[in-house]
């Protein structure tokens, strides 16, 4: 499963992720196929504690 580490710069804010990409089903199944799930999980203290003030 590939980690990606994304990073996010507005004005003085920084926030650290890294992101995941799930896919589900079979290449048989063009239902599933093509189903994509990307999850996006802090790195840091900073970026947690934001995320739960939101």
């Amino acid at each position: 499963m590939p980690v990606l580490p994304v990073t996010f710069v507005k004005a003085s804010q920084r926030l650290s992720f890294f992101t995941i990409i799930s896919t589900l089903g079979t290449p048989r199944d063009i239902t599933l196929q093509e189903l994509r799930i990307e999850s996006l999980f802090p790195t840091d203290t900073v970026t947690t504690e934001l995320m739960r003030t939101i």
